[in-house]
C-alpha cells in the first residue's frame, strides 16, 4: 500500500473542505464548518456501491480543479485576484459534487468516515484507483 498516496488524497480532500466553505462564505456557515471540523467523523455510515462510486468521481474532479487552481494561482500577485480565483475554484468543487449527483454534506461525510474506518477507506482507494 501506498500510504503517501493515501496522504495525499486526504490532504487534498481538506483544501477541498475549506474551498467548498470559502465559496458558502457568511459567518453562519463559518460556524458550521469550524463545529464539523471539531466533530468526530462518523464512521458507522451507511454507504452504497453506487454512492461510493459518486462519491470517488466528483473527488477525482475536485482533484482536477485543485490542481488547476493552483496552477493559476503561481501566476497571480494580486490578492484580490487570487481570492476571486479561490471562490472560483471552491464554486466549481461545490458543482462537481452536485454534478456527481450528491451533495456537499453525504460527500463530506462519507469522506470523513473514509479517515477513520479502515473499510471504507480501501473500499474508496480502490475505486479511486480504477478511475485513474
Amino acid at each position: 500500500m501506498n500510504y503517501p498516496k493515501t496522504l495525499k488524497i486526504f490532504f487534498t480532500l481538506l483544501l477541498g473542505l475549506i474551498l467548498a466553505g470559502a465559496v458558502s462564505g457568511g459567518q453562519a456557515q463559518e460556524g458550521y464548518y469550524e463545529e464539523e471540523m471539531m466533530q468526530q467523523p462518523d464512521a458507522g455510515i451507511e454507504v452504497s456501491d453506487a454512492e461510493l462510486d459518486k462519491v470517488a468521481q466528483a473527488y477525482i474532479d475536485i482533484s482536477e480543479i485543485r490542481e488547476n487552481f493552483q496552477e493559476s494561482l503561481v501566476e497571480v500577485s494580486d490578492p484580490e485576484m487570487a481570492q476571486q480565483l479561490q471562490e472560483q475554484a471552491g464554486e466549481a468543487m461545490v458543482e462537481a459534487v452536485q454534478n456527481n449527483g450528491l451533495d456537499v454534506q453525504t460527500y463530506n461525510e462519507v469522506m470523513e468516515a473514509a479517515q477513520v474506518d479502515e473499510e471504507l477507506r480501501q473500499q474508496l482507494l480502490t475505486r479511486l484507483e480504477e478511475l485513474q
